[in-house]
């Protein structure tokens, strides 16, 4: 099974403000969510389960199946374990609309990773989260191509769907436009290994990984990032400079949350970019109040 679980594509589909794939209805046909243990052992988002609706984890690595927690076990029809799977099936009296704490330790100790993640799992009968596959390690190529194929189809069946509507007043935008608009999809270049970038000081925010994806004029970065000092970021600019000193500024920025030291963050940030060189970039970064800015240097793209 694939490994890791830094999210590398979720910006295809940016401008819903979606960072993993969505939950789907009971009756679609439907992709795994891929969900990455986070340095804080606690999931990027909550799991959605329904009653009488099985939800079937797979894990890159052992877990500890006697020391598993869930709250309120006896509400499920079902739980099943293995050294590498879970599967909860909710009972059919589950109420909507609450919520459940799940925690499953890893049975290999591992200084550099995550001991345990920590889930919630909302009730929800109209979507349901059929499988989710969690990386604790670093993920493979492999994952990434699976995902693209997986993205692509989803693509396919919403640029079909746009087309048996009819054309809607309001285009769509970022990538999902991009790709949604044309009946050819363009190449998506991927870059899932964070370049050396250097940081101009002061520099209070770290990139802790990175992802960097191209696609036409389209410029994509995901950020995972912590702050260096005490007080928290909240993105509210950021502008992408060229060689030649030009400068684009981003859409709207999609944070997953606070920047802070003790809790990583994620930052998704796209740029129509009318420039055909690829590398030699500046991403300059400034809080909601224009009070902080950072700036790196060296940002490549595939």
């Amino acid at each position: 099974m694939p490994s890791c679980l830094f999210v590398a594509l979720p910006v295809l589909l940016w401008s819903t403000h979606v960072l993993a794939a969505p939950p789907v209805g009971n009756d679609a046909t439907e992709g795994p969510l891929r969900m990455e243990v986070g340095a804080d052992g606690v999931g990027t988002r909550p799991i959605h389960i329904g009653p009488g609706v099985s939800t079937t984890f797979l894990f890159d690595t052992d877990i500890q199946q006697d020391q598993l927690s869930l709250e309120s076990r006896a509400q499920f029809a079902r739980v099943s374990m293995g050294s590498s799977v879970l599967v909860l099936v909710p009972s059919n009296d589950l109420q909507g609309g609450g919520s459940l704490k799940l925690s499953i330790p890893f049975k290999a100790a591992d200084a550099a990773l995550p001991s345990r993640l920590s889930l919630t799992l909302v009730v929800d009968s109209g979507a349901v989260d059929r499988q989710v596959e969690v990386y604790r390690r670093a993920r493979s190529a492999e994952s990434y191509r699976q995902e693209v194929q997986q993205l692509r189809a989803e693509i396919e069946r919403l640029r079909q769907e746009h087309v048996s509507a009819g054309a809607s007043a309001r285009e769509p935008m970022g990538l999902r436009g991009l790709l949604m608009a044309s009946t050819l999809l363009p190449g998506i270049g991927v870059d899932g290994k964070w370049m050396r970038t250097s940081c101009k000081r002061p520099c209070s925010i770290q990139v802790e990984r990175g992802a960097a994806f191209t696609s036409g004029p389209r410029r994509a970065l995901q950020l995972l990032l912590r702050t260096a000092d005490k007080k928290p970021w909240t993105i509210g600019r950021a502008v992408l400079v060229d060689r030649q000193g030009k400068e684009w500024q981003s859409f709207p920025p999609f944070q997953s949350g606070p920047i802070t030291a003790e809790s990583q963050a994620t930052l998704i940030l796209e740029f129509d970019v009318n420039n055909a060189e690829l590398d030699g970039y500046q991403l300059r970064v400034t809080d909601v109040d224009g009070a902080r800015t950072v700036q790196w240097s060296g940002i490549n793209f595939p």
